[in-house]
């Protein structure tokens, strides 16, 4: 055989054996794929009744509202405490992007604690368009504020309450002394489209038609949430917190709801407390049941609105850890069951510390995780991740019974926040969930940081935050290889 075919011949037998062994190798490579698929198919299977859930959400960036940042061109001076509360409004000038309200109740020149709300006008990327101050002085507002209101500790958007087309908002004045000292009020403010205010109505215990008894501490319009149209009666209602209420024992707390009418007034109320309204829950003298109410839709499914209720100074877990009630409501505003998170119940499994205040602010932070039912966003302004008071959030998924089936807290050391949080911020003292502000990823969130030291001591910040992407999964999926081969046991 000549030799240069010979070398033909080898050529073409190696290549053989090459295309050969490339085959076989794919194909144990594919038949490899496939049994690890199997192996995943089989343990996630068994993972099918695994409640375990771990949800993780992380903030993508941050935008903060000061007295230097976002855009703001007001003035904040010492001690007004700005972001002591915060709502959204809606869409108030109609250019598209949703407005907010934010309080700062120790806002007075010559006399402190009197108190304001600022109108923000939003841009998408959480700076602000302009802003609008309502306050004794500014904003076109004409009722009599006096030292120590502290106008501004709550707000909320309650839509267009007298129909002119024009949102309009209630502002929770808690150290109002109608009737008595810090007995309370709520202003309801009717604005026009610039965000001054066109007409006001107050509730106390000496206006606005409130039928209630408030005693002297009660603090009444500590908290405030819109309930929309509870009774059916074609008027948006109103649920205000009273958390210096001493049903029962000193500063249990207690809830009222306002079914309203169209000018601001109240038509009836119904008292929700340790011995009022049907609630049936253990609440403790200190417990301070409603500091912070918020609106979680129909959780339940029964038709009507539902709520969630702070209790910063329940002690479940050490002195002050704080809880959250959700109660669900009936069309007369009455309890008709009810459920507690805190570290001891309600399957909450996050860290809650003496100190805490978990419950201190609330917000329906918007359906994160699109499985149709609203997140709880929770302030916890005690939380000490980045110093003393540096303050957290946490935002609760629930299930449709109030129970908690997964959790992700956002600090200085957790859910990638990049806020520069200081000790004593108290961030997570409000919250508000603004939906999704810049058209990317998730709904957003706003929260509250009044002690914050930016360009004074104590005038406070907002701070927006650009949500990612919920990753859902339950711990027994993360580990499936894992308790496949009987390494990890996950039942």
């Amino acid at each position: 055989m000549p030799a240069r075919q010979g070398a033909q011949q080898r050529a073409f037998i190696g290549a053989y054996f090459r295309s050969a062994i490339n085959y076989t190798c794919n194909m144990a490579l594919r038949i490899s794929q496939l049994l690890l698929l199997l192996i995943m198919a089989v343990a996630l299977g068994s993972c099918q009744n695994e409640g375990n859930t771990i949800t993780s959400i992380n903030v993508d960036s941050e935008q903060q509202i000061s007295a230097l940042q976002g855009n703001f061109n007001g003035i904040l001076l010492d001690d007004d405490r700005f972001g002591s509360s915060v709502a959204v409004i809606g869409d108030l000038e109609a250019d598209g992007v949703v407005d907010l309200v934010a309080g700062a109740p120790g806002d007075g020149i010559i006399i402190n604690d009197r108190g304001a709300v600022w109108i923000l006008f939003m841009n998408r990327d959480g700076t602000l368009d302009l802003e609008q101050k309502i306050s004794a002085r500014s904003g076109n507002f004409n009722g009599t504020l006096r030292l120590g209101d502290a106008f501004g500790s709550a707000v909320t958007g309650i839509g267009d309450l007298n129909g002119d087309q024009i949102l309009d908002i209630a502002v929770g004045a808690p150290g109002d002394d109608d009737g008595g000292i810090d007995r309370g009020a709520v202003w309801i403010l009717f604005l026009n489209q610039d965000g001054t205010v066109q007409d006001d109505a107050k509730i106390s215990a000496t206006d606005g038609n409130f039928g209630g008894t408030l005693d002297d501490g009660d603090r009444f319009g500590s908290a405030l949430a819109v309930l929309g149209d509870l009774d059916g009666d074609g008027v948006a209602d109103l649920a205000v917190g009273a958390p210096g209420d001493d049903d029962d024992s000193i500063d249990t707390g207690a809830v009222w709801i306002l079914f309203m009418n169209s000018n601001g007034t109240v038509r009836t109320e119904q008292k929700i407390s340790f011995d009022s309204g049907s609630l049936d829950a253990l609440l403790r003298s200190g417990d301070a049941f409603g500091s912070a109410i918020a609106n979680i839709d129909d959780l339940n499914r029964d038709t009507i609105t539902d709520i969630a209720v702070g209790a910063p100074g329940d002690d479940d877990g050490g002195v002050d850890a704080g809880a959250a009630w959700v109660l669900f409501l009936a069309a007369d505003g009455r309890v008709i069951d009810q459920q507690k998170l805190s570290s001891l119940e309600g399957d909450f499994e996050g860290a809650i510390r003496a100190g805490d205040e978990f419950g201190a602010a609330l917000a329906n932070a918007g359906d994160l995780d699109l499985d149709g039912i609203s997140e709880l966003l929770v302030g916890a302004p005690g939380d000490d991740d980045g110093g003393t008071d540096s303050g957290a959030v946490w935002l609760l998924f629930p299930g449709r019974d109030g129970k908690v089936n997964g959790i992700q807290k956002l600090s200085s050391l957790e859910g990638q926040l990049g806020a520069a949080l200081a000790s004593g911020d108290r961030f997570g003292s409000a919250v508000a969930g603004i939906g999704n502000l810049d058209s990317n990823r998730a709904s957003d969130l706003v929260v509250g940081a009044p002690f914050a030291d930016v360009g004074g001591i104590d005038t406070g910040s907002l701070w927006v935050l650009f949500m990612d992407k919920v990753d859902t999964t339950t711990e027994c999926e993360r580990n499936a290889l894992f308790r496949f081969f009987g390494i990890v046991d996950c039942q």
